[in-house]
């Protein structure tokens, strides 16, 4: 395996610090991913890119991102609907309740949703004030 000596602005040592860490906080231990370790995979991924540039069909992120969020967010509408259904078909086969209850019940089930995908996000994500860094 090749050795490098290189130098990183700042900003990057940060960013590669962040992903080193969001692994460790996934669970990784220090045996199975370390900042070479790390760095090298960014490598490898910036090569892909660098010779994915010069061909005619490259990977479009900006149009990537609009069809992810469109799909998504699709995806959610499509749940509240059915969600909605649900809970009025429950009301009303369990002795009904009004309105009141459906509110009561649908309000329930969409902070227990908020609560999962805030959950996700820390998951998922570097907590900046845990990994000893601060924002600018």
């Amino acid at each position: 395996m090749g050795r490098m000596g290189i130098y990183v602005k700042d900003k990057i040592e940060k960013e590669i610090r962040d992903i080193y860490l969001l692994d460790i906080q996934n669970g990784a231990s220090p045996a199975e991913v370390s900042l070479s370790s790390t760095c090298n995979e960014l490598l490898r991924l910036g090569l892909i890119m660098h010779k994915a540039k010069n061909k005619e069909d490259t990977f479009n992120q900006k149009e990537f991102n609009r069809e992810l969020i469109r799909k998504v967010s699709g995806s959610k509408e499509g749940i509240m609907i059915l969600l909605t259904m649900m809970t009025e078909l429950y009301v009303n086969a369990t002795g009904g309740g009004g309105t009141e209850r459906i509110d009561t019940l649908l309000s329930q089930y969409l902070a227990e949703i908020d609560t999962s995908e805030s959950n996700a996000d820390n998951r998922h994500f570097v907590r900046h004030e845990e990994s000893g860094h601060a924002d600018a």
